[in-house]
């Protein structure tokens, strides 16, 4: 996991911080950097409200995203992303791991062999279509609740936006921020989350966005605003590669 971003050099770049977990193809990154691409998409009021709209002189070079996929299928995209981003002074980081709460073990994230179905991909082989013929990665996990404590917070952003869909663990990885304690205003200003009905059966999990929220809610600090939202547009992404 690259540390870069813990240097004091950073420490004043990351002004704000945007975490991509479940990043798939990258989409959600590109367009916290290359909105004009993405007319309409409804995550980009978010970006403009925490971040600060775009401007000519503005390209939110003060944005660091940290991008976590699990699907090693998207890799050789997400790290071409990555130079790109980089080559052009930003702070983007994209990450082969599980989001979890647990660092250091190894799961099987089950994915559709046919990749242009490949959308459910985790670690519950659930919504995988053809399962005597679906594709079986080993991947390591990542406990968020560490990295928000050891990579995050020592940045010190104003402002930290989370997008939240990693295909059913998120009734692992909820349950384990809210314990502790990082679902305050103050660690995580906003989360948008898609909650999976379909995996509550497997984590016997009866979360729900008004019970979290009810939670959060019943906590001593301000609370983290939970935005019930999952913008799947553009999940195909746009080939345009803009000379800026």
């Amino acid at each position: 996991m690259r540390r870069d971003f813990d240097q004091k050099s950073n420490k004043i770049k990351c002004r704000f911080v945007f975490l991509d977990l479940g990043s798939n193809k990258g989409v959600q990154v590109r367009k916290v950097y290359e909105p004009w691409l993405y007319p309409n998409a409804p995550f980009l009021k978010y970006f403009d409200d925490y971040f600060g709209p775009v401007s000519r002189t503005y390209r939110r070079q003060d944005v660091c995203s940290f991008g976590y996929e699990a699907n090693p299928r998207h890799f050789t995209r997400l790290k071409h992303i990555e130079k790109s981003y980089i080559n052009k002074g930003l702070s983007v980081n994209f990450e082969n791991y599980a989001v979890s709460n647990r660092t250091g073990d190894t799961v099987t994230v089950y994915s559709e062999t046919n990749f242009d179905l490949d959308w459910g991909a985790g670690i519950l082989d659930t919504v995988i279509n053809n399962k005597k013929n679906m594709t079986k990665y080993d991947v390591p996990t990542m406990d968020l609740a560490k990295f928000i404590r050891t990579s995050i917070q020592p940045l010190r952003p104003e402002k930290v936006l989370m997008k939240m869909d990693i295909e059913g663990s998120e009734f692992i990885v909820l349950p384990h921020l809210y314990e502790n304690g990082l679902l305050c205003n103050n660690t995580i200003t906003a989360m948008a989350i898609e909650l999976h009905d379909w995996a509550k059966t497997s984590f016997n999990s009866s979360l729900t966005i008004p019970s979290l929220k009810g939670l959060l809610q019943a906590q001593a600090c301000k609370p983290t605003l939970i935005i019930d939202l999952d913008d799947e547009t553009y999940n195909n992404d746009v080939n345009v590669q803009p000379d800026w």
